[in-house]
């Protein structure tokens, strides 16, 4: 049931939308009629620290993992099931056909040969840019300096 934005469902909470018994807290604390009355009572942490109690730690059995010879590693535990998983796979046939192992190699070689094929080209591009470059500086050389005075 919804109540003036507010839902009652079993809470503390009026028609208005505060809390019922706020005034009543107030007695329960005891608080002072003057709030900037200073208070010597003392409170629960400075009683404590009157007593000058100190537990008796013991000495931590755990060591940090760098201290450790058989610590975990999560990355060497990642990087072992991969180079695990890899070797499972090349040494697998997964249940495929032989004739899909064969086609798969030649679909392999077929994507070198065509990686080889890019950067044979780009080789060569750079080469004509080079060789380009060194004629056009040749050309520069050759015509010198002209010097025109005004």
């Amino acid at each position: 049931m919804q109540t003036n934005g507010h839902e009652q469902n079993g809470t503390n909470v009026d028609r208005s939308g505060g809390y019922k018994g706020w005034e009543d807290l107030a007695e329960v604390d005891e608080m002072p009629a003057d709030p900037s009355a200073p208070n010597d009572a003392p409170n629960n942490r400075e009683r404590a620290q009157t007593r000058g109690y100190r537990p008796a730690y013991q000495e931590a059995t755990r060591k940090p993992a760098a201290e450790r010879d058989s610590a975990f590693n999560a990355l060497a535990w990642l990087l072992e099931g991969a180079t695990g998983m890899v070797e499972e796979l090349r040494h697998s046939d997964l249940g495929l056909s032989e004739d899909f192992w064969v086609h798969a190699a030649a679909a392999r070689r077929e994507g070198l040969l065509a990686a080889r094929a890019v950067l044979d080209q780009l080789l060569e591009e750079t080469e004509q840019q080079q060789t380009a470059e060194r004629r056009r500086q040749e050309r520069q050389s050759r015509r010198g300096g002209i010097n025109v005075d005004f």
